[in-house]
């Protein structure tokens, strides 16, 4: 049987030349953690959910003891921020789980971006470290060279200049489908560990994103769960109780972007 991927509009949105924050799992949670916050806070509202064949066979428990099927959810905001730009927010609890999903999965994606008039996107990743850090920086990569500019002027960013470096996933896929569609896309990435979900590289990111698309959201509930974090950092130095999955576990690995 093939596998498939499907997109459900839960409604039709008319949106004025969107761009798009995507923040899948990946290393230290960076992305996900960011796009949460902002669905949270704002308000977006969910239009349309991807679901694929190519995620991984299971389902997630949640609170009341019910179940969630594997899926990546479309929130959208009108006038967002000082700029009036409308979002497109790409969130959700999986990503494909093979090389071949990651490439389905991403090729639809930009295929719907596309359909959207979407002229910009943001992807937003965990860079691993494999060692705790002081402060997270936000590196940059993508594939238009202004838009890269304009980013690195923002304080605590860098451009990414690590040749044969790699951008695992949907972060990287969409800078790729991207160009070919002639949108202008750019990865952000937070210096994590990697060894567990990581709030402060996601507050990092999110005090980047401020300056760079005007917009503000309250930082108290990320605040809370750095300081929740570093208490459990402080009493198992080794995270072994801490640890959550990852999509790379060697050390190898940590390097890399998802």
């Amino acid at each position: 049987m093939d596998k498939e991927n499907i997109i459900k509009e839960i409604e039709e949105v008319q949106l004025d030349n969107p761009i798009v924050l995507e923040g899948l799992p990946g290393i230290g949670f960076v992305g996900k953690i960011v796009i949460d916050q902002i669905v949270k806070q704002l308000d977006a509202v969910k239009f349309a959910e991807l679901q694929s064949d190519f995620f991984p066979p299971q389902v997630t428990m949640k609170k009341n003891g019910l179940v969630e099927h594997m899926k990546n959810e479309f929130f959208y905001i009108k006038d967002f921020g000082e700029d009036n730009q409308d979002v497109i927010l790409l969130t959700g609890n999986s990503q494909g789980s093979d090389f071949e999903g990651q490439i389905s999965i991403s090729k639809l994606l930009i295929n719907y971006f596309e359909d959207l008039n979407v002229k910009r996107i943001y992807t937003l990743g965990g860079l691993g470290t494999g060692e705790m850090i002081e402060k997270s920086k936000i590196f940059i990569a993508g594939n238009n060279k202004e838009l890269i500019d304009e980013i690195a002027e923002i304080e605590n960013t860098e451009i990414r200049k690590d040749e044969g470096g790699a951008i695992i996933g949907a972060s990287g896929l969409l800078l790729y489908y991207g160009e070919e569609k002639g949108i202008d896309a750019a990865c952000l990435m937070g210096e994590t560990p990697g060894f567990y979900v990581d709030p402060n590289a996601a507050k990092e990111m999110l005090l980047v994103l401020f300056k760079l698309l005007k917009f503000e959201i309250d930082l108290q509930e990320l605040n809370e769960q750095v300081a929740d974090t570093l208490e459990r950092l402080s009493h198992n130095p080794q995270f072994g109780q801490i640890a959550e999955p990852q999509v790379q576990k060697s050390t190898e690995d940590l390097r890399y972007i998802g």
